[in-house]
């Protein structure tokens, strides 16, 4: 239990900047909460229009554009707001496209753009995108996903392989990747180091965690002969404890990191896509091929495999079990905080909760892929992310993670194995 107590005396001290930095970050000035526009009508600006920010009913901020048609809000606090043009303040011959952007989210920290598109009498409207154009883009967000999912999920899967335990625990090294790497990446408090350093912090960190966790709980529970059952249960109230501490701690405001904070899409053709979600959609695919080698050329990646197929036969073989379990809870756990740090540098922002949100979507591709199976989880990443993504163009997005449930409901009464499953023999 000794290493249970450091363990977490280590989450309370890497998390507990945040609680010092949590409010200056959202209440220091305005502008670490802004959000500003343009408004032009047939290429010239359009000046006296007035903006608005609601929240909860009321009106919060407000703001007029200037002679060059700008304008800015600053907001109170980061959080989700309803952005109004006021029509009866448009010049005579000039309409807004859209008026209202009923939740749009604000981030602490830098400064973000809103879009009203306008039109003057006797111009011409753009017309949007076509449908081929629409669900391309949310085919290929279906893959950053997906990648994302993929790397939660094979260290999932791997851990599940090496132990037998269901780990419900896994959103919680999901999202503590990612705040240690917001805390040494942006927090005031923080040293504020450039992006990739706070990332390979934020992995290291993750990593020692998961050891932690299989030092200090799962080991001696195993000594113990404790089914795996109990085991999992313990994962479930761990996830709770540590999911509520990372809320009071970091308090419920989404953020992002400094350097991506707000990038300018890239237009290759149909696509518009901004540039980090290819920087993540690299990463992503070039960590999962560098694990899929080590597992299948390596001898690190003999002895998982061994270990996965038949534990007790590994022990009489001379592999040391319990050495490649912890590497495995180390290297498992570092591919979930790498994932929940690209997940928070993408649009979701980082949040306190944001790995039990994804949790599910890791479950239904690792099932989907095939219990055990590191390849099926990636398989199964990438069937779960582009299936949820690409569904919220006929489905609300709130159903997103319902469509890949009912992809997986699908796949596994065609395939009870899964994608990459062994049929278990019986008898």
């Amino acid at each position: 239990m000794v290493a249970v107590a450091l363990g977490l005396a280590a989450v309370g001290a890497l998390l507990g900047a945040a609680r010092a930095s949590a409010a200056p970050t959202t209440s220091t000035t305005a502008e670490a909460s802004t959000v500003s526009g343009t408004l032009t009508a047939a290429g010239k600006p359009v000046a006296g229009v007035r903006i608005v920010a609601n929240q909860n009913g009321k009106t919060v901020a407000q703001a007029r554009t200037d002679a060059n048609g700008a304008w800015t809000l600053a907001v109170p606090a980061p959080g989700i707001y309803e952005l109004q043009l006021d029509p009866s303040t448009l010049p005579a011959g000039v309409t807004a496209a859209r008026s209202v952007l009923p939740s749009f989210r604000v981030f602490g920290g830098f400064p973000q753009h809103a879009l009203f598109p306008l039109t003057a009498k006797g111009e011409k409207t753009e017309t949007g995108p076509s449908r081929f154009d629409q669900l391309l883009n949310l085919f290929v967000s279906g893959i950053r996903f997906g990648l994302i999912v993929a790397l939660c999920a094979v260290g999932l899967s791997m851990i599940y392989g090496t132990t037998g335990l269901v780990d419900f625990a896994h959103g919680e090294l999901v999202t503590f990747g990612a705040l240690i790497a917001y805390l040494v990446n942006t927090m005031t408090s923080g040293p504020k180091l450039p992006f990739w350093i706070a990332a390979l912090i934020g992995v290291a960190a993750t990593g020692l965690l998961g050891s932690v966790f299989e030092l200090g709980i799962f080991r001696p529970m195993v000594r113990r002969r404790t089914g795996a059952v109990s085991r999992m249960l313990v994962s479930i109230g761990l996830a709770l404890f540590l999911r509520y501490l990372y809320e009071i701690i970091f308090d419920a405001s989404p953020r992002s990191f400094r350097q991506y904070a707000a990038p300018s899409p890239i237009k290759i053709g149909p696509l518009e896509v901004p540039a980090r979600d290819y920087v993540i959609m690299a990463i992503c695919l070039v960590t999962l091929l560098a694990v899929g080698a080590t597992l299948r050329r390596s001898r690190l990646g003999t002895a998982v495999r061994a270990v996965a197929d038949e534990r007790d036969l590994s022990w009489s073989s001379g592999i040391d079990v319990e050495r490649v379990v912890l590497i495995v809870w180390f290297g498992g756990a570092a591919l979930a905080g790498l994932g929940g740090i690209m997940l928070g540098l993408g649009s979701e922002g980082v949040q306190w909760n944001m790995g039990f949100r994804v949790l599910l979507a890791t479950f239904a591709a690792v099932i989907l892929g095939g219990l055990g199976s590191p390849y099926g989880a990636m398989a199964g990443g990438l069937v779960v992310g582009v299936a949820s993504q690409v569904g919220t163009y006929w489905l609300p997005s709130d159903l997103q993670f319902a469509i890949a449930l009912a992809i997986l409901i699908i796949v596994l009464l065609v395939r009870p194995q899964g994608i990459f499953g062994v049929r278990e023999r019986i008898g």
